[in-house]
């Protein structure tokens, strides 16, 4: 005698059509469906993240070829990496996982480090050689920061009191990290309305368009 159990149910029955019109619904998957989920909104954030640095790059590279231009070139690869150094992270379940996970985390923002210097440095130069202002020093901090502080919770626990203290501290430093991600876009969306920006790609739609596929998509992963 078969059980009656679902799982010794075949998927698909004999007759099909009866078994949906007499039950009213259909079966849904959950497991996978889940893990779409996570996927698509990898997608939404890779791409808002490559469209927002792609049209940078795509800016820079027909613009006249100045010492300046390297500010918006690295600015746009610190955007990026940073983007994809909080994606990778995220849904990590496994330690195996998580090893992997954490070890391109760290690739990503050591470039993500040396970029936000050099392109600072070079905008610093360029606007104290021209007498005019810049805005963005509290970002640029604020991913120092961040950058150290992370690099010292991975590779020495130590200072902060040993592994166990550390991994307790890794939330901090990851909501800290979310909430740095959204200024280095408010920072980048800011540099999107200078003049230089607007001479060469007046387009705020598209700046939008990218900003907000990496928020639903960075959101998204949180709760997939």
């Amino acid at each position: 005698m078969v059980p009656q159990d679902s799982e010794y149910n075949p998927l698909i029955g004999h007759n099909t059509s009866e078994g949906v019109a007499q039950h009213g619904n259909i079966p849904t998957p959950t497991g996978p469906t889940k893990f779409n989920m996570a996927f698509v909104s990898f997608l939404f954030a890779s791409c808002g993240a490559l469209l927002f640095a792609g049209t940078v790059w795509y800016i820079t590279s027909n613009a006249e070829h100045t010492f300046f231009i390297w500010h918006p070139t690295l600015m746009a690869l610190t955007l990026l990496m940073a983007t994809f150094g909080i994606l990778i992270l995220q849904t990590t379940a496994k330690q195996g996982e998580r090893n992997v996970g954490l070890n391109w985390h760290k690739l990503f923002q050591t470039v993500t480090f040396f970029a936000i210097i050099a392109g600072f440095t070079i905008i610093i130069t360029y606007k104290n050689n021209n007498n005019k202002d810049h805005s963005g020093l509290c970002t640029f901090s604020f991913i120092l920061l961040q950058t150290t502080f992370g690099s010292i919770l991975a590779n020495f626990p130590g200072v902060v009191g040993g592994a166990s203290k550390a991994v307790r501290m890794y939330k901090y430093h990851r909501f800290s990290g979310y909430f740095l991600l959204a200024l280095i876009y408010i920072t980048a969306l800011g540099g999107t309305q200078a003049d230089w920006t607007i001479q060469h790609f007046d387009h705020l739609w598209v700046w939008l368009t990218a900003s907000v596929l990496v928020l639903v998509g960075i959101a998204g992963r949180t709760k997939a």
